[in-house]
């Protein structure tokens, strides 16, 4: 037990930050938390999704799509506790547990033949378990934080399989569940799995001959080929290959003049780059550099804690020394493949999208860790206190102001909305559509019958983009104007100051019941009427 103390300090530590409060922080759903949850939901209760689909692999969703692991990874802890926030954020939690362990043994089987590796691994578990893009993904139902829990013990038993040659089994069928996890998979699960086979193509190679011997692994790995094929062929043609396009930075036309110096290929090279290298900037990785997205990260911080950067320094230069170069080689390298995915989006970068790169960069800031405490403990010493102290810094944002942040970045309002209308039965209900897909939160926190809904599901589709619903039962989601309230009596109206103007007259006669819901700064999130008779 004493040998293990920090994996278990790395462990409940872990467990704490991603756990604490979970359903109340972030203290709003996103619109795919709700739609995970809700599809989750109708299968349950149907076996069917929202479309009446029976039991699909990927769900249609708002025309965007999504691989359908993540949904029947919910459906248990919401058979359990119900539809809430706390039962659909549950897997993407407990996967997030998982990978601090799942860490510890990759560096332990990385670093097998050096000396003291397990408390390396140990290092590199706790590096996991305190870094803030890790704790927050792990915080919201998240697929790639599932896909990357599953891609790290696919290429673990990968390597258990190069080595002994046995596990081969367990590390297909992870690899081809990613695809149906998460976008992202469909590029870098079959990218870092053949940069592994490379780098240690004699070991996996001088194995495989031995593994097709026995029939089992023939059908297994045949029908782990056909589910592939399937899978890529399914999301490439029809409107998920064109949801797939839209997203692709090569969907994007530049407006420019063809010439030697300018044109589309040397432009795209340099938009490229320009978003992989943003990936591995100093700003993004240890400061507040992330403002694209703020649903992204955790409130004022980067991917790492800011005084990361002295343990990974020291660990690329203790990874570099090694006399097994193949080890510095693959963790390298796995660093540098994680941000393509993020890099040929449209966005500017995506920490969603590169979520593996925490892996080796765990690795490798364990190795730094390691590296100063059995060589210069004045240093480690050091370095403690001050991931100490960031640390107790990254609890208070996420105890006392986190929801600051998160409450206007996430869908604030849309539960006290669906409240309101419970409270306030009326023979119509307005409900505006400019924080985007309003039905589906309506459905989640009404709990609504998924039979019932199936058979008036009304969605209108996108095309290239998300679809929308502009009515369900008596509710109508889409634009309206203060004039038009007085206009429309018994109904209930859900709007923003931009629909219900500050100089609305809440005390007009018509009006039977006004309401404010503000975010926690004090702005107003959305006004709640209800006219009379």
């Amino acid at each position: 037990m004493k040998k293990y103390i920090i994996l278990i300090l790395a462990l409940v530590l872990g467990a704490f930050l991603r756990l604490y409060a979970v359903g109340s922080i972030p203290n709003a759903l996103t619109w795919d938390e709700a739609a995970l949850g809700y599809n989750a939901f109708s299968i349950l209760k149907t076996g069917k999704d929202e479309f009446g689909k029976i039991l699909p692999i990927v769900f249609k969703s708002f025309g965007d799509y999504k691989p359908g692991l993540y949904v029947y990874l919910a459906i248990p802890s919401i058979a359990i506790f119900g539809l809430t926030e706390f039962a659909v954020r549950l897997p993407s939690v407990l996967f997030g547990i998982l990978a601090i362990f799942g860490v510890f043994l990759l560096a332990k089987e990385l670093f097998e033949n050096e000396k003291k590796n397990a408390l390396l691994a140990q290092f590199a578990a706790l590096s996991l378990a305190i870094m803030p893009l890790h704790i927050h993904l792990s915080r919201g139902a998240w697929e790639s934080n599932v896909f990357v829990t599953m891609l790290l013990f696919s290429i673990y038993f990968l390597l258990r399989f190069i080595k002994s040659g046995k596990f081969l089994n367990y590390s297909i069928i992870l690899a081809v569940l990613t695809l149906i996890t998460y976008q992202a998979a469909k590029m870098l699960t079959p990218l870092l799995i053949l940069f592994i086979v490379v780098v240690y193509k004699e070991g996996f190679f001088s194995k495989l001959g031995e593994y097709f011997k026995k029939p089992l692994n023939l059908v297994i790995s045949t029908l782990a080929i056909a589910a592939v094929l399937t899978i890529f062929i399914s999301s490439s043609f029809g409107d998920a290959g064109n949801r797939l396009k839209r997203l692709s930075i090569f969907s994007y036309e530049p407006k420019i003049a063809t010439n030697i110096i300018e044109n589309k290929p040397q432009l795209m090279t340099r938009l490229i780059a320009g978003r992989y290298l943003n990936h591995l900037s100093p700003k993004l990785l240890f400061f507040d550099g992330i403002t694209v997205n703020e649903r992204g990260h955790f409130p004022n911080l980067g991917v790492l804690q800011p005084f990361d950067f002295i343990a990974l320094v020291l660990g690329l230069i203790y990874l570099v020394k090694l006399t097994n170069k193949k080890i510095s080689v693959l963790v390298i390298g796995l660093l540098l493949l994680s941000p393509i995915p993020g890099a040929l989006t449209l966005s500017e970068y995506s920490t969603v999208r590169s979520l593996f790169m925490v892996i080796p960069l765990s690795i490798i800031i364990g190795s730094g860790l390691f590296f100063v405490f059995t060589k210069l403990k004045s240093l480690f010493i050091l370095i403690s206190l001050l991931t100490l102290g960031t640390t107790i810094y990254m609890v208070d944002l996420l105890v006392s102001h986190a929801n600051y942040t998160y409450a206007k970045e996430y869908q604030y309002g849309y539960k006290e909305a669906v409240r309101f209308i419970n409270e306030h039965k009326s023979d119509n209900v307005v409900m505006t559509d400019v924080n985007g897909q309003p039905y589906i939160f309506y459905l989640f926190y009404s709990r609504y019958d998924p039979a019932a809904y199936q058979k008036q599901n009304s969605f209108i589709s996108g095309g290239f983009d998300v679809g929308h619903v502009a009515k369900l039962d008596n509710i109508e989601f889409h634009q309206f104007s203060d004039t038009e309230i007085f206009n429309m009596p018994d109904t209930t109206f859900i709007g923003t100051i931009g629909n219900i103007k500050n100089e609305f007259d809440k005390n007009n006669p018509a009006i039977e019941s006004f309401e404010e819901i503000k975010f926690p700064d004090g702005f107003v999130a959305y006004r709640f009427v209800k006219t009379k008779k």
